[in-house]
């Protein structure tokens, strides 16, 4: 799925045509929150909602192209948990998504490789720094 074809209007259960209901009752809270995302318009949907889904292995053809397309812009984008947990939850993913979804896996292994020469960019710098003050 490309991000392009993704209607941010709709909701998984409208994209997906299903209809998941409500959560049944005495359901634990993330149950409760994954109806609850179903039917949120995807326009909507935060760092938070995604790694939540992402993580739960749900509709991650809708999901996967959003939460790249929001890593490209900022690898450390990220949920509630900590910086960078959204990364985190996409490396995560199952590898048969990732062979059935091999673009998506190039942009996140192009993502990763940006990623590993920012962080040594970074390190250089901070090194170069704290070598001024010793």
């Amino acid at each position: 799925m490309d991000l392009k074809d993704i209607d941010f209007k709709k909701c998984l259960d409208e994209l997906e045509s299903t209809d998941w209901g409500d959560a049944p009752i005495h359901s634990t809270g993330l149950i409760i929150k994954v109806h609850e995302l179903r039917k949120l318009p995807l326009e909507y949907w935060t760092n938070e909602d995604l790694r939540l889904m992402i993580l739960q292995q749900i509709s991650l053809e809708y999901l996967v192209p959003i939460a790249l397309y929001r890593l490209a812009r900022n690898p450390f984008n990220s949920g509630e948990l900590y910086v960078g947990d959204l990364l985190y939850t996409i490396v995560r993913i199952e590898e048969d998504f990732w062979k059935q979804h091999s673009r998506l896996h190039y942009e996140l292994d192009s993502i990763i490789d940006s990623l590993k020469v920012e962080i040594e960019t970074f390190t250089e710098i901070i090194s170069h720094y704290k070598q001024s003050y010793e």
